[in-house]
Formats: C-alpha cells, sequence, structure tokens
C-alpha cells in the first residue's frame, strides 16, 4: 500500500489527516508487538518441549529405578527361601514373592515357577514317612500309616501359587508332587493351588480349602471330614474312600470325580456340580444333596469310567 500524495493529504479534512499521522506513528511499534508476541509464541512452544522431553526421561528414570527396586526384591526374597533358612524366614520370602508379583505382572511368571520349585523341594519325598498313591489301594498295603506334618512354610506356598495362579489364570505343575499321609488336620489352605498333586490318605480334618484347586488331584483314602471345601474346584478328582462326613461341599465342583465308597454322611452338597461324578456307593442317605445326586453306573469290572485322571 503506497502512501498518499501531499496534495490527497491536504484534501482530507483535519481529523482525517491526524487519524493518519497517529497511525504512521504507531506503525513500527505494532510490528515490533508482533514480532514479540511470535518469539513469545516459539519461547513457549520450547519451553513445552522441553518439559515434554524432561517428563519423558524422568519416567524412563523411574522406571529404570523401580525395575531396580524390583530386582534387589526378588533377589532378597530367593535368598530367604535358602535351605539354610529357618520356617519363618522362608515364609517371609514367599509373601514378599507375592507382593512383587502383584507390582509387576511381567515377573509373576518367574515367581510363579520359583514357588513351584520351594514346593517341590518340600514335599514329602523327603520324608521316609511319605508313599505315593501309587500304592494306597493295593491289596498289600498297610492298614495304616504314620503321618507327617509339612512346614509351615509350605502350606504359605500353596496358598500364594493359588493366589498368582488365579491372577494369571495359568495352571503351574505340581503333578510329581507328594503330599501322601500329610497331616494337615486344621491347616489353613484357603484358595490354596494342589491341582494334579498326590494327597492320598493324607488327614484333612477340620482343613479349610475354601476356593482352592483340587482338579485331578489324588485324595483316595484322605479324611476330609468336617472339611471347609465351599467352592473349591475338585473336577476329576480321585476321591476313592475318601471321608467326606460334615464337609462343606456347597458351590463345590465335583464334576467327573471319583468318589466310589466315599462317605458323605451329612456332607453338605447344596449346588455342589456333581455332574458325570463317580458315586456309586456314597453315603449320603443324610446329606443335603438338593437334588443334585445322580448315580453313575459302575463299568462291568466294578469301576468308573475313564475320568482323564493323569498322574
Amino acid at each position: 500500500m503506497t502512501s498518499p500524495t501531499q496534495a490527497e493529504l491536504d484534501a482530507l479534512p483535519v481529523e482525517k489527516r491526524q487519524e493518519l499521522y497517529d497511525a504512521y506513528r504507531q506503525r513500527p511499534w505494532q510490528n515490533f508487538t508482533s514480532v514479540g508476541v511470535l518469539f513469545g509464541l516459539l519461547f513457549t512452544a520450547g519451553g513445552l518441549y522441553y518439559t515434554a522431553r524432561t517428563w519423558e526421561t524422568g519416567q524412563e528414570t523411574l522406571k529404570a529405578t523401580q525395575q531396580q527396586q524390583i530386582t534387589d526384591r526378588y533377589t532378597k526374597a530367593v535368598e530367604q527361601l535358602g535351605s539354610d533358612k529357618s520356617v519363618e524366614v522362608h515364609i517371609g520370602g514367599i509373601y514378599a514373592l507375592e507382593r512383587i508379583a502383584a507390582d509387576s505382572s511381567a515377573d509373576a511368571e518367574t515367581i510363579e515357577n520359583v514357588v513351584v520349585a520351594f514346593i517341590l523341594e518340600h514335599d514329602g519325598r523327603t520324608s521316609s514317612m511319605s508313599i505315593s498313591h501309587r500304592s494306597l489301594l493295593s491289596p498289600e498295603r498297610p492298614k495304616k500309616r504314620p503321618l507327617w506334618r509339612p512346614g509351615a512354610d509350605v502350606l504359605a506356598a500353596l496358598r500364594v501359587l493359588g493366589t498368582i495362579a488365579k491372577s494369571r489364570h495359568s495352571q503351574p505343575d505340581l503333578s510329581s508332587a507328594i503330599f501322601a499321609y500329610a497331616d494337615w488336620s486344621g491347616a489353613n489352605l484357603t484358595g490354596a493351588y494342589l491341582s494334579h498333586v498326590d494327597l492320598g490318605g493324607a488327614d484333612l480334618n477340620g482343613a479349610k480349602l475354601a476356593g482352592s484347586n483340587l482338579s485331578h488331584t489324588w485324595l483316595d483314602a484322605a479324611n476330609l471330614a468336617s472339611t471347609d471345601l465351599s467352592k473349591a474346584n475338585l473336577a476329576n478328582a480321585s476321591m476313592v474312600e475318601a471321608k467326606l462326613s460334615s464337609a462343606n461341599l456347597q458351590d463345590a465342583n465335583l464334576s467327573e470325580a471319583n468318589l466310589l465308597k466315599a462317605n458323605m454322611l451329612h456332607a453338605n452338597v447344596i449346588d455342589t456340580n456333581i455332574a458325570g461324578a463317580f458315586l456309586p456307593n456314597g453315603d449320603v442317605s443324610k446329606g443335603d444333596i438338593s437334588g443334585i445326586y445322580n448315580e453313575v453306573e459302575p463299568t462291568e469290572q466294578g469301576m468308573p469310567p475313564q475320568s482323564g485322571i493323569t498322574h
């Protein structure tokens, strides 16, 4: 835009000439202000970028610090599981591992494997009084064997394993664990993971096993009288000659379980799932079965059909 000529200015009223004059004087300041605003925007953008980079760096540092803390906690917890440590120290290490698994899902599988290894190292194979389920029902088996009591650290490990397995929806391998003839009377095994474990002949009288996983578990000749098994998973479990008198089996899953000659006198089986369960000789004459009892016909050899139990 070109400036007006002198003749054009002379033709304008005084007020218009004053406005043009004032605008002319203010133009440099307007330009300066625009440049200042531009620099201000650039400075703000730079500040935001710096802040973002600082935040990212801080987050990376925080993650590295947290991971180092988890590593240190894990190392210390595993050291507590050493064979030269006391039961109390073992329990502290087991619960420390449980907290780490909750804090770091990436380490949960590793911790699960460590807990499994601890259980297998402290099962009945180290006890001369333990015996595998394979001889429980043999004709020459002894009528009664002395019981042995696993440590409180093993109980804690089984409960923690149940918590971790449930959170991960995993199935840890305890198929080689032997706790036959274990004395767990009155023990707290709430929510414990005992799937595929050998518990033949074990004494679980009055034990707390609510919500525990006992699927495919061997409980032949086990004493489960007055045991709390509410909401427990006993699918495909073998409970031949098991004592379940006065046991609480409410909401439990006994589908496909083998209950041959099991004693269920006064057992609470309200809302219990026994679909496909083998129970031709179970004593439920006074148990509350709420219309769910379905007897399965035995085979020609008098044994139940294949239940899928592997051991």
